[in-house]
């Protein structure tokens, strides 16, 4: 038994969570660099392939991670609240993955839009399950797409 009664691998596997939530927090500030391919800022144009290369990775990665925390929880603890919120989210995220790898498969004009909506719900099933990780995760994202914003003003050429 480690600190507060944890078993010895419990810390391990909820850093695993936690990475997983940073994954797919960074697969989710995709949706809006996505809408800057052709900023006036030459960053802002990097940052923008470097994101569309990584984020199915960081994705598909948030899947097996969250897949191998979740095994590790479901048969090593208790049944608790978290479970309930941590299976929820699991089947959002592997739901979002599918649709992931669909996108550009099957001819469905929708299939952008669900993969918007699978990706903030995973994003509240993440805030109720993991908590303090995601709000940092989420507000990280958040001053990211500011950072970016302010990235682009200052490259906008003056208008004198």
């Amino acid at each position: 038994m480690g600190p507060r009664g944890e078993k010895s691998n419990d810390g391990l596997f909820r850093t695993i969570g936690s990475l997983t939530v940073f994954l797919g927090a960074f697969s989710y500030a995709w949706l809006r660099l996505k809408t800057k391919r052709r900023s006036s800022s030459p960053f802002v144009r990097l940052l923008v392939k470097w994101f569309d290369k990584l984020h199915k990775y960081t994705g598909y990665s948030a899947i097996v991670l969250i897949a191998i925390h979740g095994t590790y929880f479901l048969t090593q603890a208790a049944i608790k609240r978290e479970t309930y919120t941590g299976i929820a989210a699991f089947a959002l995220l592997l739901s979002l993955g599918i649709y992931g790898f669909l996108i550009r498969r099957v001819p469905y004009k929708h299939m952008q839009k669900i993969h918007f909506l699978l990706a903030t719900a995973f994003a509240f099933a993440a805030l109720l399950h993991a908590g303090g990780t995601a709000i940092m995760a989420t507000l990280s994202v958040v001053v990211f797409w500011g950072i970016v914003w302010l990235i682009e003003q200052k490259s906008k050429p003056s208008e004198d």
